[in-house]
């Protein structure tokens, strides 16, 4: 666990001395900002709109994170020969992906964290009330951002960088959609559609910001399930990494 963690404070200060993270997280808090200043047509609606579509930012933003942070984690350690003096002593390959993800979890949900505070205080200096649980929600935003982490991981050791980010945002598209909408993609296999779709992950359950939105009350208990959910995935997706990672010839 030392090593873990050790490895994860250098992957952090590697993360932040670099531009990738501060010019995401720049456009995170300028879209929050631009939000609003975009008309709703509704005056009524105005909170609920800039509630709306800042969740929805902070949404793209925690896959825009992902790709940027680790999509070249992997790739740029492999090339630049950093790797195998890494893992000839004080690294296995479970403590180098753990400590890699560790690193940039902690570097992504910082950002994250600073993008909802900015969604407070666009609803605070337009005058509207901020929802109780816009907090627990950005937390499930949290939690979806390290799934997307571990998913950009997983096709790191198998695909290249340009690769990466349109699997990744392919996967991201596909866990959103309803069994019926996946299963309209190929009507004429239905039932091993379904299959296909209750195996892939629901990120679905991630996203509550319409009833935030309207006011409607969210129990406790579904926060914690979802993200015990997104953190059980998440743990499955990186032990199909690790197990790719241990196949893989590093010479």
């Amino acid at each position: 666990m030392r090593t873990i963690r050790a490895f994860a404070d250098m992957t952090m200060k590697m993360l932040l001395r670099r531009r990738t993270i501060y010019g995401i997280s720049i456009v995170i808090l300028l879209a929050l900002l631009g939000i609003s200043r975009v008309p709703s047509f509704d005056v009524g609606n105005e909170g609920r709109f800039i509630l709306d579509f800042g969740m929805f930012g902070l949404e793209i933003g925690a896959l825009l994170l992902a790709i940027g942070l680790a999509a070249n984690l992997y790739p740029r350690d492999r090339e630049s020969r950093v790797l195998l003096p890494l893992l000839a002593v004080p690294l296995s390959r479970a403590h180098y992906l753990l400590g890699r993800f560790a690193g940039a979890a902690l570097v992504q949900m910082a950002s994250l964290v600073a993008g909802c505070l900015g969604l407070v205080a666009v609803l605070a200096i337009n005058g509207y009330a901020v929802p109780p649980a816009l907090i627990p929600a950005a937390l499930l935003l949290v939690v979806e951002g390290w799934f997307l982490l571990s998913v950009v991981f997983f096709f790191g050791f198998w695909t290249s960088p340009p690769l990466n980010a349109p699997l990744t945002v392919l996967l991201f598209i596909i866990s959103q959609m309803s069994v019926r909408e996946f299963v309209s993609l190929l009507p004429a296999a239905s039932g091993a559609m379904k299959v296909i779709r209750l195996l892939l992950p629901h990120m679905d359950a991630f996203h509550i910001k319409d009833p935030i939105a309207h006011g409607e009350t969210v129990p406790l208990l579904y926060f914690a399930v979802a993200a015990f959910y997104g953190l059980c995935y998440t743990a499955f997706i990186l032990t199909v990494g690790l197990a790719v990672f241990r196949s893989r010839d590093l010479r």
